[in-house]
């Protein structure tokens, strides 16, 4: 009895030797691929949270609409004209990629929205917030709808104002 009893714990230990060898060998070549990069870590996805965090982490990109928008008022006589200079921000580069694909259609929207203004409310710094927010409006109605989605700039800032 002692002899099968020995040949079990024999090969009950060479078994375990061998499991702990291939274990051992697993882990080795895993952190070797990490540690090189060849594996990459798994990143951790909160339902929802982790859609905002990565939107945070984006850097704001900016699009200078260039030349600057010159528009001219008839009605009034206390202003004849309008230039303005503004640039689009976003954090989501296809956004800034359709705003210049489809710049005509942008630069045309812009200043009708422009030539509808009345020069007396654009003295004013809530006029000036007012019309920032239109242009911002307009500009993301035609991204999406030359998208097809629901996204557009963030905001909208004048890089020049100038009413004579």
């Amino acid at each position: 009895m002692d002899l099968t009893e020995e040949k079990k714990n024999s090969s009950k230990s060479i078994v375990f030797i061998v499991l702990g060898a291939v274990l051992g060998t697993l882990a080795a070549v895993f952190g070797a691929l990490y540690v090189l990069g060849i594996l990459p870590p798994q990143q951790k996805q909160a339902s929802g949270e982790s859609g905002s965090e990565d939107a945070q982490a984006l850097p704001m990109l900016y699009y200078a609409m260039e030349p600057a928008f010159v528009v001219n008022f008839t009605s009034n006589p206390n202003a004849r004209l309008l230039q303005i200079g503004f640039s689009v921000a976003s954090k989501n580069p296809e956004v800034i990629e359709a705003v210049k694909k489809h710049s005509p259609m942008v630069r045309n929207n812009v200043l009708l929205v422009l030539s509808g203004q009345d020069p007396a409310a654009l003295r004013t710094v809530e006029g000036k917030e007012a019309l920032r927010a239109e242009l911002l409006t307009e500009i993301n109605k035609v991204v999406s709808r030359q998208t097809g989605r629901n996204e557009g700039a963030e905001d909208l800032f004048f890089t020049g104002f100038i009413m004579q």
